[in-house]
């Protein structure tokens, strides 16, 4: 049941958001997609609430209520400095081919520090134990084995895939781009962290190469 609410949450979710936002805006569907497109275009920061109400916020609320043990998620000590070790090299060589921060938000303080926290938080770590929570769930409920079970390849494949519903992406092929190249990502640092047994290299990783959490970060203080 858990599992299957927040499969429906998360895809279903943001077209409710679309509906509420064209009723109180009172326009169209196609036309409230258009301002909201507009607002995430001139402050992408605020993003980071969309991302922590529908990728991150009912596992977390579902872990803390069953009161489950965090390193059932690889969040331990044991095999943290191989899993950094396997999992930084892909992360680093991203972040030198991208490049600095290309501009700046422009936030002044205390916000600038606020919005960088909030979208490192829910674009890394937030993120990460979201998909490694559909993935040991997705496995108990599908008996999944091995590295590559089912559960890693569901998750990673439907929820890299969604990623071509961006709505800050300039086109159709801009949008197919991002939901390959964040499926092949999600499927390489998943595969590690089940390796490892150990979640620390794959939040690192994450966090420096997910586009909206360290470089949005930087953004928002510079």
């Amino acid at each position: 049941l858990k599992v299957s609410a927040t499969w429906v949450w998360l895809i279903f979710g943001p077209g409710l958001m679309i509906l509420i936002l064209s009723k109180m805006w009172s326009v169209g569907v196609s036309e409230a997609i258009i301002r909201l497109y507009r607002i995430l275009s001139e402050k992408p920061y605020l993003a980071s609430y969309v991302e922590i109400v529908y990728a991150g916020l009912l596992p977390l609320l579902f872990t803390l209520a069953d009161r489950e043990d965090p390193r059932k998620y690889g969040f331990h000590r044991e095999g943290a400095l191989r899993s950094v070790a396997l999992s930084t090299p892909l992360a680093v060589l991203i972040a030198l081919l991208r490049g600095p921060p290309p501009f700046s938000y422009g936030l002044n303080f205390p916000w600038n520090v606020y919005y960088a926290v909030l979208t490192l938080t829910a674009y890394g770590p937030l993120e990460v134990f979201f998909v490694i929570w559909l993935v040991e769930n997705m496995d108990s409920l599908l008996d999944g084995e091995g590295l590559i079970s089912d559960g890693l390849l569901i998750t990673v494949s439907v929820y890299g895939l969604l990623h071509a519903f961006c709505i800050t992406c300039l086109n159709i092929s801009a949008a197919t781009l991002n939901a390959l190249m964040v499926t092949v990502v999600l499927f390489v640092l998943t595969v590690i962290y089940k390796y490892t047994g150990n979640a620390l290299g794959f939040v690192i990783s994450w966090t420096i190469i997910n586009r909206q959490s360290l470089l949005a970060a930087i953004e928002c203080l510079m």
